[in-house]
């Protein structure tokens, strides 16, 4: 029977192997040695692990450390705190109440401890990958978003580093591209398709096809007007001074593109104010209370106006109201003399109110430059750029014309302007296909210029301060998903660190805890074999997978 070998699981060690050998209060005895033992350990010297835990295999080695340099009695016993910890080792052993405590602490690592480490290492690492598959697309959305707003700034054509004031700067592009638009309606294709429109309409509301024909201009008046007026060039000083008007909108709150310009008509048609003012007492010229007096007559006013001025001056007075004549004389009348100077006076405040613009507007000395620079347009482009009223007849003027040819291109391809052709006029009877296409085409390109993406965009940015704004938060918003991005993955990466760090300090505390068990078994079969008279004890069961 001595030869025989006893198999149990762990879980049974208390069961089958030292229920008997143990009091039934081990666990009550246990506490109170390993409470004693907590307290003698913070009386040990500096070189030796005061956070170890407490237990029969901790004792044991600070007793055999401290054994080595402790006096002993007169019976072989050990002093001081050789002494003491060796009492507390006897207690352990006291009972077999080291063994219960191997025995619990067996099952506890087995169960709980090194399963648990064992996961936490599983789930970390696999946090870890997921987190670096994440700090990966965390960088591709931050490249992928620089990319999307440098592509949208080429698209608006701005630089994007002040997102704002570049914004406010596309107004001035308006003029350059309606001139681009309206630069072929001089063309021959362009005037014969406007040509034969009149033509057409004429003849269609005429009682005989010799009616005389309408003039273009009153079919199309605001067509006829940016035509004619394309060849006149007018300074662009609005256009030049947009960018400080607009910032000041955007601080104040005003619509940005809202002209503040006095005398300025809703029309845009320039006010000007008439200086036509002559000296009094020049030859052949009458004083200025006479010329209102004559325009009140002949204006039909009967009752005499009192002005109640003294046009007398005094004699020190009489050399600076006088004007033309010999005015020594107190005889003869006095005149005021309406000659007044303002070139100096207003050249001075228009250029105070130009350094005042250039100082707000001019981020730096390239831009101060660029905006003294005068862009000259013609009258016409200028009112396109300013007159929205103005911009939407000219656009019904030219979607008037493409819609006549598209209805005579369908005509002449379905042969129902064969029917007409002997009425109508010559001009309309030798009207081919082929033209009429080449001058529609001619007016859409025209519309697609007038209506392209890029015009409707600055038109918005120009007119509508909500759209302005929206279109500046959205921008600033995308310029800021990089920031973002990389931010993410900046505490992605920390967080990364952190728990390799975990991962790091973990490993070797798993590493004790299984060697420890691995110990604990060896010592628990040898125990257990010595009570049992040197029979041979194996532990199975799950303990032999985690160690």
């Amino acid at each position: 029977m001595a030869n025989l070998t006893a198999r149990m699981k762990h879980l049974s060690i208390f069961n089958m192997g030292v229920r008997k050998h143990i009091p039934t209060d081990w666990r009550k005895r246990l506490q109170a040695i390993q409470a004693a033992a907590s307290a003698e350990m913070k009386s040990l010297p500096a070189d030796f692990d005061q956070t170890a835990s407490v237990s029969y295999f901790t004792a044991s080695e600070i007793r055999d450390r401290l054994a080595g340099s402790a006096e002993k009695g007169m019976f072989g016993g050990l002093k001081g705190s050789a002494g003491t910890w060796d009492r507390i080792v006897k207690a352990y052993e006291k009972q077999n109440l080291h063994l219960a405590e191997s025995g619990n602490t067996l099952i506890r690592n087995v169960d709980f401890e090194i399963p648990y480490f064992k996961k936490q290492a599983e789930k970390t690492q696999h946090q870890l990958s997921d987190q670096e598959h994440k700090h990966e697309e965390y960088l591709r959305n931050a490249e992928g978003s620089t990319k999307e707003f440098k592509l949208e700034c080429a698209e608006l054509g701005i630089k994007g580093s002040n997102i704002a004031m570049e914004l406010a700067q596309l107004q001035q592009q308006l003029p350059g591209l309606f001139q681009v638009a309206v630069a072929n309606l001089s063309s021959p294709v362009i005037a014969a398709a406007v040509d034969h429109y009149a033509a057409f309409t004429a003849y269609a509301h005429s009682a005989t096809a010799s009616a005389a024909a309408p003039e273009a201009s009153d079919m199309l008046p605001q067509f006829h007007a940016v035509k004619d007026s394309n060849n006149s060039l007018t300074p662009s000083s609005s256009s030049d001074h947009q960018i400080t008007s607009s910032d000041a909108d955007l601080r104040t709150g005003e619509a940005p593109g809202m002209d503040k310009k006095v005398g300025d008509s809703t029309n845009g048609v320039d006010s000007k104010i008439q200086w036509d003012i002559a000296g009094a007492g020049a030859a052949g010229e009458a004083s200025a209370p006479q010329r209102l007096q004559e325009a009140d007559n002949d204006a039909g006013v009967g009752a005499d106006i009192d002005w109640d001025v003294a046009l007398e001056p005094s004699t020190q007075e009489t050399a600076s109201y006088s004007h033309g004549a010999d005015a020594a004389s107190p005889s003869e009348d006095a005149h005021i003399s309406w000659d007044i100077d303002i070139t100096e006076a207003a050249e001075e405040a228009e250029n105070a109110n130009l350094d005042t613009d250039a100082s707000q507007s001019a981020p730096s000395g390239t831009q101060a430059e660029s905006d003294t620079h005068v862009q000259a347009w013609p009258e016409s482009v200028l009112r396109l750029s300013e007159d929205s009223s103005f911009r939407t007849a000219f656009l019904d003027d030219l979607y008037e014309l493409s819609s006549f040819l598209l209805q005579q291109i369908q005509e002449l391809k379905s042969g129902g302007h064969e029917a007409l052709a002997t009425a109508a006029p010559e001009s309309i009877q030798r009207l081919s296909l082929s033209s009429v296409q080449e001058q529609s085409e001619a007016v859409d390109d025209v519309l697609s210029n007038m209506t392209s993406k890029k015009v409707k965009q600055l038109v918005l940015i120009k007119t509508s301060k909500q759209y302005l704004t929206r279109l500046v938060r959205a921008l600033e918003q995308k310029a800021g998903q990089h920031e973002k991005f990389l931010r993410l993955a900046c505490e992605l990466q920390a967080k990364q660190e952190e728990q390799e760090r975990t991962l790091r300090s973990n490993a070797p505390k798993l590493l004790a805890l299984v060697q420890d068990t691995g110990r604990i078994k060896i010592y628990v079969e040898q125990a257990i074999s010595a009570l049992y008279g040197s029979r041979e004890i194996n532990v199975i069961g799950e303990i032999n997978n985690v160690i």
